[in-house]
C-alpha cells in the first residue's frame, strides 16, 4: 500500500480516517510479509485479512476497556482471519498430529511422545 489513494470496491476511500489509516497499515504489513507485489486475487485476500484483523482489534480494544463483546462473532472473525492468512501462505494450517506422522522416528522421540499424551 505504497500510494496514498485507497481504492475499495472501485471507489476512492478517504484515507484520513483513523480506520482507513489502520486498514492501510495492516494491509501494508501483510504485503511486506508476503514479500512481493500481490496478484489481484492475493490483494483481495489481503484486504479481507486486513478487514478481519481490524474487526478483531476492535473487539480486543472493547474487551480491554471493560466492555462486553459478542464472543461468538469474535471467534468467527479470528477463524476467518486465520483462513485468509493460510490461503495467502502466511500461516500454517493446523492439522492432526498423530503417531503415523512420526514414521521413522527414533525410539527416544517415540517414548517422549508416548509419555506426554494427555
Amino acid at each position: 500500500m505504497t500510494d496514498d489513494a485507497l481504492m475499495v470496491g472501485g471507489r476512492k476511500v478517504d484515507g484520513r480516517t483513523l480506520e482507513a489509516r489502520r486498514f492501510k497499515a495492516i494491509a501494508g504489513d501483510l504485503i511486506i510479509q508476503l514479500g512481493r507485489g500481490p496478484t489481484a486475487s492475493e490483494r483481495a485476500l489481503l484486504y479481507a485479512a486486513a478487514t478481519f484483523a481490524m474487526l478483531c482489534e476492535r473487539d480486543t480494544e472493547s474487551l480491554l476497556a471493560g466492555q462486553g463483546i459478542d464472543q461468538e462473532n469474535y471467534r468467527r472473525n479470528v477463524a476467518m482471519l486465520g483462513q485468509q492468512l493460510v490461503k495467502l501462505g502466511m500461516a500454517k494450517k493446523s492439522r492432526d498430529v498423530t503417531k503415523r506422522d512420526h514414521i521413522g522416528m527414533d525410539d527416544f522421540g517415540a517414548a517422549l511422545i508416548e509419555a506426554n499424551k494427555i
